[in-house]
């Protein structure tokens, strides 16, 4: 025989103790947002568990309305902290919070009138929401999370039917006996405990992804490292294999990078690889297969395009990266960078003799004068600079610059517009 009184202390201790663990995860890691909802839908229920018996006898309908209120804005507490972890968008429209606030003044008006029909529409709304979570878990992009999302999409589905089991016995529709409603009490607690488990497994599976990404991120560029970059490069050869598709790399090293440090100080040169990542963002458009070597050296890997496409690719980044100043103490810095172009070969099964041309092919372009593009051993002559580079990238130069504090005038009009930090802006008006 199932004790109710167990059944209820269990309930209190488990979600008290969930309430604690969640709030602490949400303290402790405030970037997980999603934590801060989860753990205020962990509050609300053990809120509404410990005022059930405290609430005043004599206005047992108010009493009902509010734990209708709370029962649906702990749902919508969950869809919200749930959406963080699997969408990562904000609402775009009021649409969702109106429903919920419209549907909780819609019990709070019918309940003192007929109690039974304000506990039907807020548990109809409650499955609602519900249902909604559900749909948002199992169509989740992220990969990392989808096999966690999932598992909370099957516990949240257990509530679901748990909920909808209750709704008709707590209508007085359907009569069970004693022993059957306490089984759906003790279903409800156990629902719910294996819901507040799987939001912790889904914050763990949250910092394994953040940790993943943040081990394969260039801290300063914000641009994939070389350790991305093999798995990148390995995942890209693969899909070459497997449907014959063209797969080039571009290698590309900032030209006398130590001179610019020696000369405008590190921070400049920092400033000049993230306006160099970037360009290489713009251009390629690419943001997970352009990466930074290290040092000054940076990698673009272009699945579909051949030597020749490729090739003219790399003559627009050398060109707008050409066009680039930088405000240093009311003086002007400017740069360039050489590139070299390697191209997968039918039949290899790595990514590796690819890389060793393109790095070839880079170090032939630094030979041979620096700032150009130079292609594989196949054909190593260095690509001839197009009469007009396209207009989204064209980069205009006004006049030459003039070397001292003063007669400087700025150098590029018509520059894109870059993916890279506010400090890498526009260069500075004429100045007298």
């Amino acid at each position: 025989m199932i004790d109710p009184h167990q059944i209820q202390l269990a309930g209190l201790v488990s979600q008290a103790t969930f309430a604690l663990t969640l709030t602490m995860l949400a303290w402790s890691d405030r970037r997980s947002r999603g934590m801060t909802w989860l753990a205020g839908a962990c509050g609300l229920q053990l809120f509404a568990s410990l005022s059930r018996n405290m609430w005043v006898t004599g206005i047992k309908s108010l009493n009902e309305a509010a734990g209708s209120c709370l029962l649906i804005l702990l749902f919508f507490f969950v869809y919200m902290g749930l959406r963080w972890f699997v969408v990562r968008r904000k609402l775009r429209s009021i649409g969702g919070p109106l429903c919920v606030s419209l549907s909780m003044v819609v019990v709070l008006a019918i309940n003192p009138i007929n109690s039974d029909v304000a506990l039907a529409i807020a548990r109809l709304t409650a499955l609602t929401i519900m249902g909604k979570t559900v749909e948002m878990l199992i169509n989740t992009r992220f990969r990392a999370l989808r096999s966690n999302a999932r598992v909370t999409a099957s516990f949240l589905t257990f509530v679901i039917c748990v909920v909808a089991f209750r709704l008709p016995i707590d209508l007085h529709i359907v009569h069970l006996p004693k022993a059957v409603e306490d089984l759906a009490k003790a279903a409800t607690m156990v629902s719910a405990t294996l819901l507040l488990f799987s939001f912790v497994g889904i914050f763990v599976a949250e910092s394994k992804r953040r940790l993943h990404d943040e081990t394969r991120i260039d801290s300063l560029t914000g641009l994939r490292n070389r350790r991305a970059m093999e798995e990148i490069a390995l995942h890209e050869v693969g899909v070459s294999l497997n449907t014959g598709r063209s797969l080039a790399m571009l290698m590309m090293d900032v030209d006398h990078f130590k001179r610019l440090n020696d000369t405008w100080g590190h921070s400049l040169g920092d400033r000049a690889l993230r306006a160099i990542g970037g360009v290489l963002l713009t251009v390629t458009g690419a943001d997970d297969r352009v990466m930074r070597m290290g040092g000054e050296e940076f990698a673009v890997l272009l699945p579909g395009f051949d030597m020749q496409s490729a090739a003219r690719v790399g003559e627009r980044l050398r060109a707008t990266v050409e066009g680039l100043r930088l405000n240093e103490n009311d003086e002007i810095a400017s740069f360039t960078i050489s590139i070299g172009v390697g191209v997968w070969r039918e039949g290899e099964r790595g990514w590796t003799d690819m890389l060793r041309r393109a790095d070839v092919a880079l170090y032939r372009a630094k030979r041979e004068g620096r700032n150009r593009v130079v292609l594989c051993a196949e054909t190593p002559a260095a690509l001839p600079t197009p009469a007009a580079v396209p207009a989204t990238v064209a980069t205009k130069i006004e006049a030459p610059i003039v070397e001292g504090r003063a007669g400087w005038r700025s150098a590029t009009a018509n520059r894109p517009s870059l993916k890279a930090d506010s400090e890498i802006a526009a260069v500075e008006a004429t100045q007298a």
